[in-house]
């Protein structure tokens, strides 16, 4: 019989790609990890990776074994979930992976009712930007993720489901000096001549902006490169540049701000991801209604799709969900 640890362990190297990272989530050693796989591979009588180049890489063989056994450890994950769900009691832990605004303005919250309600349920938080989220909760290292995708979000593997919790738009802030500020709203274009304040390459939300400036014709002028949000802001404050973030970082209360609406309009749209296999685990449960109710009162609903999104849709659904939307 194939053990299932190993299994699992092979899973998170398909997902994961290197040894070490494999052993910092599995929390065992990467010696351990190499001499587990090799076992499987003994197990099963296959090569399950080669050395290519430098790097080891799965096999054709442990790529269909993957394929085979990952509904298993659903499956059975989906059997704990049951066993729980019958349970009265709500505890145990729940992990959940969003990025730094979802997590301040929508998750926190969400968990602290919880708490409120239920104390037994213990929450692991995570700052994870969108793609590492995702990747997170296939390899079962989350339990939740929320993600937020300016256009379209990406497909999500058949494990997973979403429900849009909302949207924010991106606004651009300058200095009460600037010569900007007596107007309402700007483009892209018109922001060609400022000096930026801005998140560092890799995040997706300033490869958004890149991407927009580019297509403007000009490559923003960064003077100053923050991780965080509130530096980006002080930075306007003090009149050393202009940010583009979005709603939801941005306080009602801004000193020698001018907040104006960048056209056309920028939506973000937040998701609120899962595996399919624990839509019945109570804690789960109450968590993703809390966050729901919490995203209500945050983020724009009117444009919102409050149902779940199914990943495997042809491009003529999503074309003719789009049209219906638009015409609602």
């Amino acid at each position: 019989m194939l053990d299932i640890w190993r299994l699992k362990i092979l899973i998170q190297f398909d997902t994961l790609k290197t040894m070490k990272r494999v052993s910092e989530v599995m929390a065992i050693t990467q010696s351990a990890v190499s001499a587990q796989l090799k076992q499987l591979e003994k197990d099963t009588n296959t090569t399950l990776l080669e050395k290519v180049g430098r790097n080891v890489e799965l096999t054709a063989t442990a790529k269909e074994l993957i394929a085979q056994v990952r509904p298993i450890i659903d499956d059975l994950e989906a059997v704990e979930a049951s066993l729980t769900g019958a349970d009265s009691n709500y505890e145990g832990i729940v992990r959940i992976g969003a990025f730094s605004s979802a997590l301040q303005a929508l998750v926190v919250p969400a968990a602290a009712a919880v708490n409120q309600q239920y104390p037994e349920v213990d929450f692991r938080l995570a700052e994870l930007e969108p793609p590492a989220s995702l990747t997170a909760l296939s390899a079962h290292q989350i339990d939740l993720a929320i993600v937020a995708y300016i256009g379209d979000m990406m497909p999500l593997p058949d494990d997973l489901t979403a429900v849009e919790l909302g949207t924010d738009e991106l606004k651009v802030l300058v200095n009460t000096h600037n010569q900007l500020a007596g107007q309402t709203s700007v483009s892209i274009n018109d922001l060609r001549d400022q000096d930026w304040a801005m998140e560092p390459d890799g995040a997706y939300l300033s490869d958004k902006v890149w991407r927009l400036c580019q297509e403007a014709g000009y490559q923003p002028h960064r003077i100053a490169t923050f991780q965080d949000y509130g530096a980006i802001r002080q930075a306007v404050t003090y009149n050393m540049g202009i940010g583009v973030l979005p709603g939801i970082t941005i306080p009602k209360q801004l000193t020698n701000t001018a907040l104006l609406a960048l056209t056309p309009t920028q939506h973000r749209h937040f998701y609120l991801v899962s595996r399919k296999a624990q839509a019945r685990m109570k804690t789960i449960e109450a968590t993703r209604t809390q966050i729901q109710a919490t995203s209500k009162r945050v983020l724009t609903l009117g444009s919102a799709r409050r149902a779940t999104i199914n990943p495997g849709r042809s491009k003529a659904r999503k074309t003719q969900q789009t049209k219906t939307k638009q015409r609602k």
